[in-house]
Order: structure tokens, then sequence, then C-alpha cells
């Protein structure tokens, strides 16, 4: 079966760069976190944070017999996050859902004084992965509870967290190796158009190898062909990036300079693999640095509010 392949067509971006480090958790860095669980309101969670080699470790056992959370939080830093899209991670964990919180100085003074949530997914296993975690997801909250504003003022970011929130009991484990804010999608740095299609038309799947036969990119294409029809019924795109040689047989070669400005975007060395799905909003949805089963991602994407009114859409036709 023949895997075509669109080029992603990227114009020349400012000279900025596409992300900005907040914390590669080096020693002497600008971050110092301390950390908050749920004994500070009777609960009987458990956590708390090592920082090894440049690398953050996150563990503990939550009980929902209380409060149910346990969280580390950064120090008082200043940040101004005008013109980024949201929070990159890299990480490794446990499987379970987690809450990333942002604290701004504008709430000062507010008779509720509110920090930021927004919560991710996780993979589970020991490879490494990234995930995004939009600006627009970040909601007001105190002690827990929703407020109806005020909204998130990026240019006052006073601090950083993570926590873990998702009303189960057990361990947890969360490894970090860096925090960074990446480019609004919507900027010209990085935005991502079709030259064949409408904008936000297709979700890319981005295979990424340094050569056609690397064992990795063979199994992911197999797994592609393998659920042919999920794919496409997703609107998903099938684009291979290779850094020496010729693409695979039946895929479409990617012009030397959209695959340099393709790994640049992504994070992905030359002789890295990697697997990279952007939906049709142009934010990276999942991130892999091996090959993965493709079912969880499809389901992924049918939680997504914008595959949620296509299939109503379809249903109802």
């Amino acid at each position: 079966m023949l895997i075509t392949a669109l080029v992603l067509g990227l114009s020349p971006g400012p000279a900025e760069p596409p992300y900005r480090t907040l914390t590669d958790f080096a020693p002497g860095g600008p971050v110092e976190w301390t950390t908050v669980n749920d004994d500070v309101m009777g609960g009987r969670s458990q956590g708390g944070f090592q920082i090894e080699a440049g690398t953050l470790r996150f563990t503990g056992a939550t009980n929902t017999r209380g409060g149910g959370f346990s969280s580390i939080r950064s120090r008082p830093v200043a940040l101004d996050l005008r013109g980024y899209g949201g929070i990159r991670l890299r990480l490794r964990a446990d499987g379970r859902r987690y809450t990333f919180r942002l604290a701004s100085i504008a709430t000062q003074g507010l008779p509720f004084q509110p920090a930021y949530w927004a919560d991710f997914d996780t993979p589970q296993g020991p490879e490494w992965a990234t995930v995004d975690v939009p600006f627009t997801d970040f909601r007001p909250q105190w002690r827990g509870q929703r407020l109806p504003g005020p909204a998130l003022d990026l240019r006052r970011i006073e601090g950083l967290g993570l926590m873990i929130y998702d009303k189960r009991d057990g361990p947890f484990r969360l490894e970090v190796d860096w925090i960074r804010a990446y480019r609004d999608p919507a900027s010209p740095a990085v935005a991502v158009p079709s030259p064949d299609a409408q904008p936000s038309s297709r979700r890319p799947l981005l295979l990424f190898a340094p050569r056609a036969d690397d064992p990795r990119l063979v199994a992911q294409l197999e797994a592609v062909r393998a659920t042919r029809a999920a794919f496409d019924a997703r609107d998903m795109l099938l684009i291979v990036v290779v850094a020496a040689g010729p693409p695979p047989p039946g895929v479409d070669a990617v012009e030397a300079a959209d695959a340099a400005r393709l790994r640049e975007r992504y994070g992905v060395p030359p002789d890295g693999f990697a697997v990279r799905l952007v939906g049709k909003d142009g934010g990276l949805k999942r991130s892999a640095d091996a090959a993965v089963d493709l079912a969880p991602w499809y389901a992924l994407i049918d939680t997504m509010p914008m595959r949620q009114r296509e299939m109503r859409a379809r249903e109802a036709e």
C-alpha cells in the first residue's frame, strides 16, 4: 500500500528561537523548588522531589482520604512569557494525569488569590517524551475550586509548579529533564501550514529517523499500514523526515531545508528518532522518542473537541 507524505511549507521565521528554557535543573539555576502536600489541609498524601544529574524526580504516593494531592512549586521567579504558546516538558512518567501550575503576581491583593492550573496526561514507560501544555488550557483555581477569573497575565508570571491531583490512590513517579516555554503556534516563527490544503485541515503525524532502514521507522510505518483505516478516518497526514539517504519506498522525500526546519521546530537531532502528533490547531498533541502503538494516540484524538465535532457532524449526515 502506498503511503504518501505531504511536505509542510515553512516560511523562514524570525531570528528568535522557537522556545525559551525556563529550567534544565542544572546546579545554581534560576528556579528553586519547594514541596507542598495535602498535609497542609489535613491530608495523608506523601511526596517530594530530588534533582540529580540535571533531572528532577517528583515521587510519592497520593491518598484520597484527605486532600489527595502532592505538589512542588518554585520559589518566586519573574517571567514575562508574552509571545509564547504554552509550557513544554521533556519527561518520563507512570501514565497518570498531572497538573502544571502557574502563579501570577497580577493576582496579588485579590480576595481569593488564584493560581492557574492545566492538566496533562503522561505516557507510561522508560522512554522520554515531550508534552505540551498550552496556555489556553490554564484556568484560575483557589483551594481546588475553579474561579471565573481573572485571566492569566503572561507578562507577570512569578511561579511554576507541578502537582498530582487525579483523584487516585497510590504511588506516582514523574521525571522531568527540562521545562520550556514554546512559541505560539500561530506566530510566523513556528506556523506549519500545508501548501496543498486549507490550514487546520489535517493532523500531521511526523516520523523522524536517521535513515529509511532504521528499525524504529520501519516498525512505525508498519503500524500506520496496519491501522490505515483509523489513520485516514481521523484526517491524519503522514510526514517522514530522514536525515540521510533516500526516503522509504512509497514515501515522498522532504526537501533538505524543510527537513532541517522541522527537526529544529520539534527538537529532533539528525541522529534521533521521534514521533510527533500535531493537531489541527497547530499544537503538539503527543510526542515519543520510540516507535509507538497508535491505538492510544487515535483514542487521544477522539477526545479532542474538534474531533468530537467532526464525529457529530458525520453522524448527522
